[in-house]
């Protein structure tokens, strides 16, 4: 039997509100041990094809404390258009619906712990 430290969970995104069905969303999963800690980013990339999109981290250690960062991606540059005073061009967002204000988020608003069974958030991507 798998000790607690080593348990896996998924964690997934549903991202909704896509009007348009075109384009993609790039996410990226960053997961660390404890609170300040760099992690690496896990990245992922899924079509836009309706309304919603649900992206899929499977088997992350419980405990971790992890965020994610998204956007949509309207050109296929597969990078986030910034405009002249440096804001984005494309839809964005993070984990627990986090709001930008000036720039990124803090980042405790975007913290979440990986909990054992499903981790899933329902994010608006703006």
């Amino acid at each position: 039997m798998a000790s607690p430290a080593s348990a896996l969970a998924p964690v997934q995104f549903v991202f909704t509100g896509f009007e348009k069905q075109a384009g993609q969303v790039l996410a990226q999963l960053i997961c660390a041990d404890k609170p300040g800690d760099k992690g690496r980013p896990i990245p992922a990339l899924a079509d836009v094809r309706g309304p919603n999109l649900v992206i899929r981290f499977p088997d992350q250690r419980v405990g971790q404390v992890c965020s994610m960062r998204a956007f949509r991606d309207e050109n296929g540059n597969q990078q986030l258009d910034m405009g002249p005073f440096g804001l984005p061009k494309e839809p964005f967002a993070f984990s627990n619906n986090a709001v930008a204000r000036f720039g990124p988020p803090k980042p405790e608003a975007t913290r979440f712990v990986v909990q054992s069974g499903q981790n899933s958030q329902t994010i608006k991507i703006k």
